[in-house]
């Protein structure tokens, strides 16, 4: 899991010292709704924000602020915002020009979306009903907080994903462009009787892809998946592609668009009439498709026959044939191979889950849990062939399952969202085709104190290269949070609940 614990309470920021380095001293309290990092297409850091409350005006009524900073940590301005006191916010995403916040108001039925550019200038919101039976599954959410509202198109504008009433339950995708380009929606059919839903993998200045699933009921143990592909400018599908358990049982977990238009979807394949929900996945696959639908070639890599031959031993020695691999970032170099960036995790039985004594982000307790190991890349070439696959020494880290039911690859897709893997993010230098791939160690020492490290492990010239920055663990009144930062550093922040103050400084690694 994390080992970094949110912030909750910070203070109004003011500048002291130089620009690589800040103290942010009280004025005002205020509560902290959301922070983050401006991420840009090649994942370098623009700046950061800061959304807060500053004021209760009235019975009803707050008011909120949004600081930005720019990724030397000046500040570019603070926009005042006012909302219900029953507002909250959901989700929030960036997309290189506009900042987007998804506020949910369950009293007032209402989601509020609401724009900001890098300048904090402020656009019209966007006002979407929600029905009863929606806010029933808004509840749900709200109870894991795994909110998937937004998802960011670059330089384009973003993707809202919500729920639709139909016989029972669907989905509604609607395009919103911050570029001045046409909005659009397409959304699951009126009369279907089955519980859909539709997650967007990948989107950009051609087509969005995004996985449809459909199930009977709730606690149906079976899923039907697709694969539907839209065209960014106008939403008409352009093709779907159909994977059921009868005749071609796979899990999409990651799609992309080549330089010359052709979509990729990786992700893990399993045996005709195998359940995805149930069953181990018995490999990895890499389908490349034209933008009609039509097949150019489909690439499969047996964790049997291919993977675990080639995969080196854990980091302790031992190599299990029960580990499977999460992969976070797909980074293509300049050479036309492709760099996959995961974790192992394997399924194992929770002596605490056992005892009753830990529950999952739903609050079940379950007896099995994913333990969390090593880094992990695999290379792949530019026709998908696997080529080599590198391990880097990393601390297990543990999370209760979902479901003791359910397959590893299962419980690792849905876990993701609770945060409980130890990937934090990827840069990319393409000026000099490298790349940095972030992790959060917990190091277990002999002899001494255990340790939390901001691990990094560099590509450059297909060498790999590792460095790491020592992080104080939270204690007490004293919390740390990690952010990305501009190429080549991280940003470490401090906050101090007693004294009411957050320190934030730049922190260069050993590139």
């Amino acid at each position: 899991m994390k080992k970094i614990i949110p912030l909750i309470a910070l203070s109004f920021i003011c500048v002291l010292g130089n620009a690589q380095e800040k103290t942010l001293n009280e004025i005002a309290l205020f509560e902290i709704k959301n922070s983050g990092a401006f991420i840009d297409k090649n994942k370098d850091v623009d700046g950061y924000y800061f959304y807060y409350e500053v004021d209760k005006l009235s019975k009803d009524e707050r008011e909120y602020a949004i600081k930005m900073l720019d990724n030397n940590l000046n500040e570019i301005g603070t926009k005042s915002y006012v909302d219900q006191k029953n507002t909250y916010l959901a989700d929030s995403k960036f997309n290189n020009h506009a900042l987007m916040f998804a506020m949910v108001n369950k009293k007032e039925e209402q989601y509020k979306l609401v724009t900001f550019d890098k300048k904090g200038n402020q656009a019209e919101d966007i006002i979407i009903p929600i029905s009863k039976k929606e806010i029933k599954s808004i509840t749900n959410m709200e109870r894991t907080g795994a909110f998937n509202l937004l998802f960011p198109v670059d330089d384009k504008g973003f993707l809202f994903n919500s729920m639709k009433e139909n016989k029972k339950m669907g989905y509604s995708l609607k395009y919103i462009p911050t570029d001045g380009g046409n909005s659009w929606g397409f959304n699951s059919a009126e009369d279907v009787n089955e519980l859909m839903s539709i997650n967007p993998i990948e989107a950009n200045e051609e087509v969005v892809v995004a996985l449809q699933s459909a199930k009977k009921s709730a606690t149906a143990q079976s899923v039907d998946l697709k694969v539907i592909v839209l065209d960014i400018h106008t939403g008409k599908l352009l093709f779907e592609k159909e994977y059921d358990r009868e005749n071609n049982p796979r899990l999409v977990t990651n799609a992309f668009l080549t330089q010359n238009k052709k979509v990729v979807l990786l992700g893990e394949y399993f045996d005709k009439g195998e359940n995805i929900i149930k069953d181990d996945s018995k490999g990895l696959f890499a389908q490349i498709l034209e933008l009609n639908g039509e097949d150019i070639s489909d690439f499969k890599v047996s964790w049997e026959e291919k993977i675990d031959e080639m995969m080196p031993p854990d980091s302790d020695g031992k190599k299990r044939t029960n580990t499977y691999v999460y992969f976070h970032d797909i980074v293509r170099t300049k050479k036309g191979n492709y760099y996959c960036i995961g974790e192992k995790y394997r399924k194992t039985v929770s002596l605490s889950g056992v005892l009753g004594m830990t529950v999952n982000p739903y609050g079940a307790t379950t007896m099995t849990q994913l333990t969390i190991t090593d880094a992990v890349i695999f290379e792949f070439g530019s026709d998908f062939s696997l080529k080599d696959i590198k391990v880097f020494e990393k601390g297990k880290s543990r999370a209760p399952s979902l479901t003791d039911f359910g397959s590893p690859q299962l419980n690792a897709h849905l876990l993701k969202a609770s945060g409980a893997f130890d990937y934090e993010f990827v840069q990319i230098d393409t000026d000099r085709d490298r790349f940095y791939a972030n992790f959060i160690d917990y190091e277990r020492l002999k002899g001494e104190e255990n340790k939390l490290a901001f691990k990094t492990i560099i590509y450059n010239d297909g060498k790999f290269f590792e460095d790491k920055i020592y992080l104080s663990k939270s204690r007490g009144k004293i919390q740390f949070r990690v952010l990305p930062a501009k190429l080549g550093n991280v940003m470490l922040m401090e906050f101090n609940k007693k004294e009411k103050t957050l320190q934030i400084h730049l922190e260069k690694l050993n590139m």
